[in-house]
């Protein structure tokens, strides 16, 4: 059984999206301009579930405040 990390690190495009949307860059959007995980996915051609987990291995995910 893979585990989720295994799941994701293979796909072929979020290799190149990982390297546009790099620490500073999903920061700035999601903390700064307050956009939502839907809105990353779309303008990046990757799904809300992957901004997610490049959240998370960002640390930036529980820096937002709840409600935005």
């Amino acid at each position: 059984m893979t585990t989720r990390k295994q799941r994701f690190r293979n796909v072929g495009a979020g290799k190149g999206v990982k390297a546009e949307l790099d620490r500073t860059t999903l920061s700035r959007l999601y903390l700064h301009e307050g956009l939502t995980l839907a809105v990353i996915a779309e303008r990046y051609g990757c799904t809300p579930q992957f901004v997610s987990l490049l959240l998370r291995e960002y640390g930036l995910r529980s820096e937002r405040p709840r409600g935005k």
